[in-house]
């Protein structure tokens, strides 16, 4: 197996009534990739549906096959997507308006105020 399909490109961890998942600097988002985050919540996350904060740390893309995965198979009630840069709240317009995912779905720039909106009654299960 080479170091590719070994290393994690995220980090997936449950907080405080939501599951977050921070993304390797500067990645590109492949089918590969996608499907492992929907497989690794589902470790962590069995049979609970949370809503989720996703950080993209400046992430490059997603393939559309990614997007697709994530749009129908992520098994949470909200989905924030957070990263301060042009390019990420653009990937965030992107899967919101292109793939709609049954989830809400909403960009932040910060953290902070997307926890408090994972928060807010409606977003969680």
């Amino acid at each position: 197996m080479s170091a590719d399909q070994t290393e994690h490109r995220f980090v997936l961890r449950r907080d405080d009534g939501f599951v977050r998942v921070e993304w390797n600097r500067g990645v590109t988002v492949s089918e590969r990739d996608a499907r492992e985050l929907v497989q690794r919540l589902e470790e962590v996350n069995p049979d609970v549906c949370e809503p989720m904060v996703a950080i993209l740390n400046s992430m490059v893309s997603l393939d559309a096959a990614a997007l697709a995965i994530l749009a129908n198979d992520l098994n949470v009630s909200a989905l924030a997507i957070v990263g301060p840069t042009a390019v990420d709240r653009t990937i965030a317009q992107y899967f919101r308006e292109v793939h709609q995912p049954a989830f809400p779905t909403r960009y932040f720039p910060a953290a902070a105020a997307a926890i408090d909106w994972l928060r807010t009654p409606g977003h969680s299960n």
